[in-house]
């Protein structure tokens, strides 16, 4: 027992423990879209609780509205060069690229622009943080699901917003991201951040076996 106790205890602290990392940034690639044009003819309508268009006109002639957290997802159901892409995988049909690749930190001005990020999550990620700047509007879903969306004037800050999930499970998931502009200049940063899996570490684990033949052992012994 005593052998099995030091084991255990060696596993405990030479276990690497959880460290943040960078898990996307400005160099990691994603799936592209930037066929979609202006999209403020088609779903200039929608709106935000507070009455602003969720697509502006261009050139700002529809205002330069700045809309806290937008609580409902804008319906892009009608974009057909958005193809596939609000699922758990890998967007399909429409305008994407055909493959990840690096993804421009400007577009084309009055238009929107499209991103899915396939993040191997490994054993599981917990504590994960996403740092957003953006000029001027961005919408976020995960996996499909709907997570967050704000406008702003002005350039883009990678403090300008930020957005907290608990965890995310072992295996595939995609962030898709909507870009958003009406005009003046286009700007666009993101960072996201976790903690990936607790992994014993090698010497932990020869010396959890180097205890578990002594218990073997000891119990040969006993008999």
């Amino acid at each position: 027992m005593f052998t099995l106790a030091v084991a255990s205890a060696g596993v405990a602290f030479g276990a690497s423990t959880a460290q943040a990392a960078v898990i996307i940034d400005a160099s990691t690639q994603a799936y592209y879209n930037d066929g979609l044009g202006d999209l403020a003819p088609a779903l200039g309508t929608q709106t935000s609780a507070g009455g602003f268009s969720l697509f502006p006109a261009a050139n700002v002639s529809g205002g330069d509205p700045t809309i806290p957290p937008i609580a409902t997802a804008p319906d892009v159901s009608s974009v057909t060069n958005l193809g596939s892409w609000l699922t758990n995988a890998a967007p399909t049909g429409g305008t994407w690229s055909a493959a990840p690749m690096a993804i421009p930190s400007t577009w084309a001005v009055n238009s929107e622009t499209a991103i899915v990020y396939a993040i191997n999550a490994g054993s599981g990620l917990s504590n994960v943080h996403i740092d957003l700047g953006v000029d001027n509007g961005i919408y976020v879903w995960l996996n499909g699901a709907y997570i967050f969306g704000a406008m702003a004037p002005g350039g883009a800050a990678i403090t300008e917003y930020d957005i907290d999930i608990a965890s995310l499970g072992a295996g595939m998931h995609y962030l898709q991201i909507l870009r958003e502009d009406h005009g003046g200049q286009t700007g666009y940063l993101i960072q996201m951040t976790a903690d990936r899996g607790q992994v014993p570490a090698p010497g932990a684990l020869a010396l959890l076996g180097i205890g578990l033949a002594g218990l073997g052992l000891s119990r040969r012994r006993t008999r």
